[in-house]
């Protein structure tokens, strides 16, 4: 792993090549470059989370973009909200959030646009949303690269009361196309909160999804507090129902546990569990079983291979990794507790547990700094049980397995919490208030504050935590924006990185080329 100050010097030369280009006017060129340094900084963490240098190459670059004609009169009525997105996925929580967010907000009109879509289909959830087709824009069934895309970007959000960005960390077609004088403002949702990201020199304003978020978001990104509105994401939940929990015996028999024993269950990506200092949730858990023989810990995402299969082993299966579950549900509703993923949170599946009536633990072992890769949401901060210590680990799941009242109290309230706090009325109230502050907000470019550099417990953690992806490394950065390269230079680079394994034969062919042929592809195989 490069140091983070060895990371802090690629990024910091990757961006002056960007300015070089842009200060020549060599537009597109530089559009990609500013790209492949927002790529690097979101994989591989360079000190910063944000760049007050490349939000200034945006606004170069942003500046050149010419202003579509205005609108012609007769606007329908009604708000109209621009939804962005770089590519949407059949799972995963931009497409939910999307999705949800059109479902609880039927006052406003809504349209959606995908930068960069390429080979994957669009979801059919999304398509469901949306009453005419004509509403989903895919940017990259157009020609030209990014800046093209960032024009073509501008004048369909020109007609827009508010655009929401759910973009990417480092797609840069948002943030060219909004941020001027004229054009609507821009709600950036802070989705990854805890990486790099650029575009806060076109945020009117920065929808946090957490208090943690948010403090991160003025004290390194460089944003303005007044431009923060915290509030929870639009979801979905399905609490569990009485029919549900009356089948818990059976399924505890399918799952082979005793029904008076003690289950905790905790879900997320697999990469979310790896350790990156000395504790680790299978070794808190190990020192907990040493006191409860009759207590299990089963986790979905997970393969249960390696460490998992070195915890199986030891514990006599009690610490057992279920791999991907297609309904977690099944899960849930065999549990006593639910303990979030450490060293990494998944804030989505916890309250989706909570939903379920579950009392929710996060280990808060990280430095007070790193607040961030733990868990908290609005409205449910004070509920959530958070040890900082091993053994406070142990003795809070201890007391948890001796009063089936202290979790069944716990559980009803975090539940109650939860269905409320994320209820279609209390996101359209939500939505009203963001859709408000956005109306407020000052059109036109925005400076963003210092964006300081830092090596300390959060950065390294971070750091660490991104080398477990596999998607780090510059080599990974390039492979991402060499189909934007021209010819030459993408045969050039492209020889340069053949020997990664980030970089095949795909990354020879044109971005748009490589949409048209999925799509061609796709219409081929469906029958007539």
């Amino acid at each position: 792993m490069q140091s983070i100050s060895g990371n802090r010097d690629t990024f910091e030369r990757l961006v002056a090549v960007a300015g070089r280009l842009a200060a020549a006017g060599r537009w597109e060129q530089a559009a990609v470059q500013a790209q492949l340094a927002a790529r690097f900084a979101w994989t591989d963490h360079t000190g910063y989370f944000g760049h007050q240098g490349l939000e200034e190459v945006l606004g170069m670059l942003r500046s050149s973009i010419p202003q579509p004609p205005p609108p012609a009169p007769g606007k329908p009525a009604g708000r109209l909200v621009v939804h962005v997105a770089t590519q949407l996925y059949g799972t995963g929580g931009h497409t939910q959030s999307i999705a949800h967010w059109i479902r609880q907000d039927p006052g406003s009109r809504h349209h959606i646009v995908l930068t960069r879509q390429g080979s994957t289909e669009c979801p059919a959830k999304i398509a469901a949303c949306l009453p005419d087709p004509r509403d989903l824009v895919l940017l990259d069934r157009r020609p030209g690269g990014l800046m093209r895309r960032a024009g073509a970007l501008r004048r369909v959000i020109a007609p827009a009361d508010v655009v929401v960005v759910h973009a990417h960390p480092h797609d840069v077609v948002p943030s060219l196309a909004l941020g001027v004088p004229g054009a609507p403002p821009a709600v950036y949702v802070n989705h990854a909160d805890h990486v790099f990201w650029q575009g806060t020199s076109a945020a009117a304003v920065v929808l946090c999804l957490r208090a943690s978020g948010r403090e991160l978001t003025v004290r390194r990104r460089g944003v303005d507090a007044g431009r923060c509105v915290v509030a929870n994401r639009p979801l979905e939940l399905a609490p569990a129902g009485p029919a549900e929990e009356s089948n818990e015996l059976a399924a505890r028999t399918g799952w082979g546990i005793p029904a008076t024993d003690f289950v905790v269950v905790s879900a997320a990506a697999g990469s979310k569990y790896d350790p990156v200092g000395p504790d680790s949730l299978i070794g808190l858990f190990r020192s907990f079983l040493l006191r409860r023989p009759d207590a299990h810990f089963l986790v979905a995402g997970p393969s249960p291979t390696g460490a998992w299969a070195a915890a199986a082993a030891a514990t006599n299966g009690r610490i057992r990794a279920v791999g991907r579950l297609a309904n977690i549900s099944s899960l849930l509703s065999i549990a006593d507790a639910y303990v979030d993923s450490f060293p990494f949170a998944s804030l989505t599946s916890m309250l989706e547990a909570g939903a379920h009536g579950l009392p929710l633990v996060t280990y808060r072992g990280h430095p007070a700094e790193c607040a961030v890769l733990g868990s908290d949401s609005p409205g449910l901060d004070d509920l959530l049980l958070t040890p900082s210590t091993p053994a406070g680990f142990v003795s809070t799941l201890a007391d948890l397995a001796d009063s089936v009242s202290t979790r069944t109290a716990r559980g009803s309230a975090t539940r109650r919490a939860i269905v409320e706090g994320h209820s279609p009325s209390a996101w359209r109230e939500t939505a009203e208030r963001v859709y408000t502050e956005a109306a407020l907000a000052r059109s036109g470019p925005i400076a963003p504050g210092p964006t300081p550099w830092a090596d300390g417990p959060l950065d390294q953690l971070v750091g660490l935590v991104q080398q477990e992806t596999g998607f780090a490394g510059l080599d990974a950065a390039w492979a991402d924006i060499l189909p934007f390269l021209g010819t030459a230079q993408r045969i050039r680079q492209w020889t340069a990185w053949r020997k990664s394994p980030h970089v095949g034969l795909a990354q020879l062919v044109p971005d748009r080329s490589r949409a048209w042929v999925s799509d061609s592809r796709r219409r081929l195989s469906q029958p007539s």
